[in-house]
């Protein structure tokens, strides 16, 4: 309900940096709204905060539900897991912090009674490339800036001696990633295919 997350968005609130609490203060809440999300994230709650502040700007935050890590949920008891049920939003966050050399200034955890959520700047106008446009020899220079990156993002996280371990002794990474990438476009355009046809009536 919206008192629900209301409440949620106080909690997130106290759980800020304080520099980001001191330039949230001067922004009330004005309309909260349940957003429909995207097929990776089917069946989690998503809703939509729009603040206004003193001098009139609008801010327009998004919560997002935090599920629970497969990975951990595989080492940890019933009464472990729901212990830890708290801190699923602290897990997402702290994990794109690691990952993300500038990170939204706006991440943040919070909760309800049922339900656990992360919170981040909805739609923060980052610019990006469209990837359809490029010529061979652009897109392969964006391909490999985005591999440097990726390469980058990981060795900041807590795994990295692992992925540095089994790369450095795989000599047929390259070659596996390829065909996975090439295996998953045919999939893709099969898939697609054949939700044409259902739209077109054919079996």
């Amino acid at each position: 309900s919206y008192d629900k997350i209301l409440e949620a968005f106080e909690q997130y609130l106290k759980n800020l940096s304080p520099d980001m609490q001191v330039f949230l203060s001067n922004f009330k809440v004005t309309d909260i709204i349940r957003y429909s999300v995207g097929v990776g994230s089917f069946g989690t709650r998503c809703y939509l905060i729009l603040l206004k502040g003193k001098d009139d700007t609008n801010l327009v935050l998004q919560i997002k539900e935090a599920l629970p890590s497969k990975y951990d949920l595989l080492k940890l008891t019933v009464e472990e897991a729901e212990k830890q049920s708290f801190e699923e939003g602290k897990r997402v966050i702290t994990g794109q912090k690691i990952l993300q050399t500038f990170f939204d200034p706006f991440l943040g955890y919070t909760k309800t009674k049922e339900r656990n959520y992360y919170v981040r700047q909805f739609r923060d106008m980052k610019d990006s490339i469209d990837s359809t446009k490029l010529d061979k020899e652009s897109f392969a220079a964006y391909a490999r800036l985005c591999s440097f990156i990726l390469a980058v993002t990981h060795y900041q996280s807590p795994t990295a001696p692992m992925i540095y371990g089994y790369l450095k002794e795989s000599k047929k990474f390259s070659k596996k990633m390829a065909d996975w990438a090439e295996t998953y476009s045919k999939q893709v355009h099969e898939d697609y295919d054949a939700f044409a046809k259902y739209l077109r009536g054919e079996e």
